[in-house]
């Protein structure tokens, strides 16, 4: 999801109005939904996103079962996407854009409810990647 500058963004969103601006206001509303975790949440995501430890070495690290791990994974990464689909609606809804977006510098476009809820299914397919990029720096 979150290209580099010498990477074009995926076909699917190319070609909808989803590139640009949109992308810096994504890994911002996912880092601010990563920073409002409690810090044992965002050290089980560090260390599985980032570091790629499994679930069985999590389990150990933290003192727990595998299964729980995993439940704990799925429902931190929902919770993430809840989030973050709640920031990136707030930075993008036509009516928070003007002051904001000229003084942080970037431009960015407005989008409509329903263009937010496929660019948050389209993270949705790439959050893994897009979460390891945000937490390796």
């Amino acid at each position: 999801m979150m290209a580099s500058p010498s990477t074009p963004p995926p076909p699917e969103l190319a070609s909808t109005r989803l590139v640009g601006g949109v992308e810096a206001a994504f890994r911002d509303a996912l880092t601010d939904s990563f920073d409002r975790l409690e810090l044992s949440d965002r050290n089980m995501l560090r260390f599985h996103y980032a570091r790629g430890l499994p679930v069985e070495q999590l389990a150990r690290l933290f003192c727990s079962q595998p299964g729980a791990v995993s439940r704990q994974l799925a429902r931190l990464r929902e919770r993430l996407l809840r989030d973050t689909r709640r920031g990136l609606a707030a930075r993008l809804a036509p009516e928070r854009r003007s002051r904001e977006d000229q003084d942080d510098g970037r431009e960015r476009e407005a989008l409509e409810p329903p263009e937010l809820d496929r660019l948050i299914e389209l993270a949705r397919d790439r959050f893994d990647v897009a979460l390891a990029r945000i937490l390796r720096g």
